[in-house]
């Protein structure tokens, strides 16, 4: 009868096991970069979109003296058709006297909705 070797097989085991670990790790990283890169590329699609709005917003402020109690009054005089988040929902959009906020809600960048704020003109997520 044959008897095994306990020091190869333990030697082939544990780079069977280092093999499973690193396959693991490059899935995680995958998975990782993928959710980072979809993220800005949502990013990306807010401010494309939320640019016509930010626009109108201006135009409308200039021409009323004031903000829009909603974005709906925007429409067909200084935006075509109202643009939509990359999920297909409405921009939440927030008047505070003078300014206001644009928002996706459920578009999340670095964990954050990304969103409009025009006192700092600037989009942060």
């Amino acid at each position: 009868m044959r008897q095994l070797k306990p020091f190869k097989f333990a030697a082939g085991s544990a780079r069977v096991i280092s093999m499973v670990v690193l396959v693991v790790i490059l899935v995680c990283a995958y998975v990782a970069l993928d959710f980072y890169t979809s993220g800005q590329q949502n990013a990306s699609m807010v401010e494309g979109r939320g640019g016509a709005l930010v626009d109108a917003l201006s135009r409308y402020k200039r021409d009323a003296g004031g903000l829009p109690d909603a974005l709906e009054k925007l429409a067909p005089k200084y935006v075509p058709a109202l643009p939509k988040c990359p999920n297909g929902q409405a921009y939440a959009y927030k008047p505070a006297a003078a300014e206001y906020t644009l928002t996706c809600q459920e578009v999340l960048f670095k964990s954050k909705p990304y969103q409009y704020d025009s006192k700092s003109r600037a989009w942060s997520g």
